[in-house]
């Protein structure tokens, strides 16, 4: 009988402790919330546990919230499973935010994973804004790099590949004083289309 209250007497004590010791640590953890929470990547998916958005490193070792395809689904494979498209590889994100090394970016791609659209600051913070059909870039506005690009790179064009027209203001130095200047080109001769950008 001792024993047997003994026994008794040990459980009681441990169920006892074991709660009083959750309560406790419960409100410390709501006194106390945490104020920094870290990890290496986090990820929303929807109701059959398919990955729609990721934020983290991607495999280009950029920092991103990308987006991924809602719908349609993954295509069945031979053995009817459907893929998993990892949001970390960038061929799968839809939109992407990122900084990628210094520099920030945003970026549209299609179903076929091909960018269609990027704004990013180039290595001297000047934006760029191009834009592409499922051939070849089509449009270019923004800060118009020189062969040796640097900071006095001020020259401004908006261009339409291949290019048939371009609106842009250049900026030239004379005796001390910037001045700038503005320009259209417009080419009447038709071009075959898709066409090969020169390498």
């Amino acid at each position: 009988m001792k024993q047997t209250v003994l026994i008794v007497s040990a459980l009681l004590a441990g169920f006892i402790g074991g709660t009083l010791g959750t309560y406790v640590a419960r409100t410390y953890e709501q006194a106390h919330p945490e104020e920094v929470i870290r990890a290496r990547s986090f990820e929303l998916v929807d109701e059959a546990g398919n990955a729609v958005s990721f934020w983290g490193i991607d495999r280009s070792q950029n920092a991103v919230l990308a987006f991924g395809s809602h719908w349609p689904k993954p295509p069945a494979g031979p053995s009817g499973v459907r893929a998993t498209r990892r949001l970390d590889n960038p061929h799968n994100q839809r939109a992407t935010i990122g900084v990628t090394g210094d520099s920030p970016f945003v970026d549209l791609r299609a179903a076929d994973g091909e960018t269609r659209m990027r704004l990013n600051l180039n290595g001297n913070e000047k934006p760029i804004l191009w834009m592409a059909d499922e051939h070849r870039p089509r449009l270019w506005l923004g800060i118009e790099q020189s062969d040796t690009p640097g900071p006095q790179d001020n020259d401004w064009s908006l261009i339409f590949y291949p290019e048939v027209l371009r609106i842009g203001t250049r900026t030239q130095e004379v005796a001390g004083q910037t001045y700038v200047q503005g320009g259209i080109f417009v080419s009447k001769e038709r071009m075959k289309y898709p066409f090969n950008l020169p390498k």
